[in-house]
């Protein structure tokens, strides 16, 4: 009987944490999504809000650059030092 109600206790935990992380989102985890960070521009010494415009406005500086995709944190530092140099330029 024991062995039963161990086993059955263990198939439980283990149910258990195989579903909830599954329906928890990355806010109710704390950690920020893709849109609530912030960046430092080095050059300009500042920060910026990586929001859902900031976003865009990134999409549009790689089609103008005519460069493909790639997630900004992956760029070197020159690289991204250029689409700050870009955006500041182009402020609305």
């Amino acid at each position: 009987m024991r062995t039963l109600i161990s086993a059955f206790a263990l198939v439980a935990a283990v149910g258990f944490t195989a579903v909830v992380p599954a329906t928890a989102s990355a806010g109710d985890r704390g950690q920020p999504s893709v849109h609530d960070r912030r960046v430092y521009d080095r050059d300009h010494r500042d920060y910026h809000k990586w929001t859902k415009d900031e976003d865009h406005r990134y999409h549009e500086y790689l089609e103008q650059q005519h460069r493909k995709y790639r997630a900004f944190s992956r760029l070197s530092a020159k690289q991204q030092r250029e689409y700050w140099r870009w955006r500041h330029d182009h402020e609305r």
